[in-house]
C-alpha cells in the first residue's frame, strides 16, 4: 500500500501539502527539507473518505506538480437549540 505525507505549514496553520511516501524527487525532498513546513502524519491511499483529504485529487497534483497543497478551514459551532 501507498501512502501520503502530510506536512503543515508553520506560520499558517489552514495549510498542508500532501506528497507521497518514498518520493524523491525535487519536489518532493523539497517539501521535506522546508524550514516552513512540518511534518503531521501519514495517510495511507485507499479510496477511504476523508475529512479534507480527497486521495483522487491528490493524486492527480502530485502526478502534475509533484506536490498536492490544500487548506482545512474548521469552524466550531454551537449547537442552538
Amino acid at each position: 500500500m501507498t501512502y501520503f505525507e502530510i506536512y503543515r505549514a508553520v506560520q499558517n496553520p489552514q495549510h498542508y501539502v500532501a506528497v507521497r511516501a518514498g518520493d524523491q524527487s525535487a519536489n518532493a525532498e523539497g517539501v521535506r527539507a522546508s524550514e516552513n513546513l512540518v511534518f503531521l502524519t501519514t495517510i495511507p491511499d485507499d479510496e477511504e473518505p476523508r475529512i479534507a483529504f480527497d486521495a483522487e485529487v491528490a493524486r492527480e497534483r502530485i502526478e502534475r506538480d509533484g506536490f498536492y497543497a490544500f487548506n482545512v478551514t474548521i469552524e466550531v459551532r454551537e449547537h442552538v437549540g
